[in-house]
């Protein structure tokens, strides 16, 4: 049984059909990012990110960590905390909405956490994978990250969205933009970004 961490697809579908999403439907956080050695992070929901080009409008965190509960250890993850947030552009781009979510605590396999985050989203109901997964490292990034684009029908509306995510050994989260660029270079660039400022390092041990 994969263990269930909230993956952005379902806050995007609960965004999307006016927050009656499936709650039952919780998938877990492909490829990308192996980690950095022993270093250990947490994930943070910062009021702004890309200095300031996005601004929190909703902290999702409490809900999707209550959604949690009872399953916060599996086989691969284990004492996982999750996190989210939904924001919205501060200026020159339109109507977008940023969305980023993930958990952290203890990863064994970060592949295998990240790979069933995207087999977990792209299995929800009117989803349909129209850029398969591949990996991208933007210039200057040390770490990978998995990317794809999907298509979506959900209550009466439809779309198409770009998601990229990243995995180490404690975390493991995705990134996208509504109503914004399918471009997944532009995106995997504003993900490596959004990585280093919602990823903060703890020491040894710390959740």
């Amino acid at each position: 049984m994969v263990f269930g961490l909230p993956a952005l697809s379902g806050v995007l579908l609960y965004v999307s059909s006016g927050g009656q999403g499936d709650r039952h439907h919780v998938p877990s956080l492909s490829r990308g990012g192996g980690g950095k050695g022993s270093e250990r992070y947490r994930l943070t929901v910062p009021q702004a990110l890309l200095d300031g080009q996005y601004t929190l409008v909703k902290d999702l965190s409490q809900t999707m960590d209550d959604s949690l509960a009872g399953e916060r250890n599996g086989r691969n993850e284990h004492n996982m905390k999750t996190v989210g947030g939904q924001y919205t552009a501060t200026s020159g781009e339109g109507q977008q909405t940023l969305m980023a979510a993930g958990s952290y605590g203890e990863i064994d396999d970060p592949h295998h956490a990240l790979d069933s985050t995207f087999r977990g989203m792209n299995e929800n109901e009117g989803v349909t994978v129209t850029t398969p997964t591949k990996e991208i490292t933007p210039p200057g990034a040390q770490e990978p990250l998995t990317c794809e684009v999907y298509a979506y029908v959900r209550s009466g509306q439809s779309g198409s969205i770009a998601v990229c995510g990243w995995s180490d050994r404690s975390t493991v989260a995705t990134v996208s933009v509504l109503n914004g660029s399918l471009d997944l270079d532009e995106l995997a660039m504003k993900t490596s970004r959004i990585r280093g400022e919602m990823r903060v390092r703890v020491d040894q041990g710390a959740h």
